[in-house]
């Protein structure tokens, strides 16, 4: 008989699997696909722990790939607002009771899908300051529900980004997020050795899997998956939130 205890780990690790897949082949998505299920499967607060992980060195090793192709200048404008943003964030994820802070959390995701699709009209100047509100918006979501690219992306369509640059300097971006997610709710997750083994070898495996797909799968069609897969989880996931308040 399997041990019930494995469950959440099981799904935690195909969450992992899936987001790096997502990761690798379209250059976003790790966190919007993964952390709704992770969030299931370990609580909201370390859901969003191993998901700041997982996040940080998913896009560790996806920009040893594509470090050429940085932003310099856009990156110097999101990332230090990001890091701003983390502050508040981590205010909210401390004051926060667990199911409140699901529902929070999933209803965040929601409304950053839901914005993500409807800004793709939306079209503004880029500048210091456009760039900046889009780095704290994607600060305070990364702390508080692991998801930092809703507002990432929302500046990347409204400025016309080009997706290249785009990809890559998300990969700096999100690896600074995570670090200083973590810093601020100085905290780490509390899983076993075995289940940081299981999740860290499928994430390689979904990076490798995902440079395979990237091949042949269109990056849009795929983050189009991506946000109907995400958006499924974390609905699950605000009904689960609802049940246990």
């Amino acid at each position: 008989m399997i041990d019930p205890e494995w469950w959440p780990l099981a799904l935690a690790a195909l969450a992992v699997l899936a987001g790096a897949v997502a990761v690798r082949t379209t250059g976003m998505g790790f966190a919007l696909l993964s952390s709704p299920f992770l969030v299931m499967a370990l609580g909201p607060f370390e859901g969003i722990l191993v998901t700041n992980v997982c996040g940080i060195v998913a896009a560790l090793l996806n920009l040893t790939a594509v470090h050429t192709d940085l932003d310099w200048k856009r990156a110097a404008s999101v990332i230090p607002a990001g890091i701003v943003g983390t502050i508040p964030g981590a205010l909210l994820v401390l004051w926060l009771p667990p199911a409140v802070l699901a529902i929070a959390i999933s209803l965040l995701v929601i409304a950053g899908l839901l914005f993500t699709i409807a800004s793709r009209k939306l079209q503004v100047p880029n500048s210091p300051w456009v760039g900046a509100a889009g780095g704290f918006a994607s600060g305070v979501m990364n702390v508080t529900a692991g998801v930092g690219g809703p507002g990432l992306v929302v500046y990347a369509l409204a400025t016309q980004w080009e997706h290249r640059r785009f990809a890559a300097t998300a990969q700096l971006h999100f690896a600074v997020l995570g670090v200083a997610a973590l810093l601020a709710k100085w905290s780490l997750p509390s899983l076993p050795v075995a289940g940081w083994a299981m999740l860290m070898g499928l994430l390689v495996i979904g990076l490798l899997g995902g440079n395979v797909l990237a091949r042949w799968v269109h990056g849009a069609r795929a983050m189009r998956w991506v946000i109907v897969i995400a958006m499924v989880g974390a609905l699950l996931s605000l009904i689960q939130g609802l049940v246990q308040l």
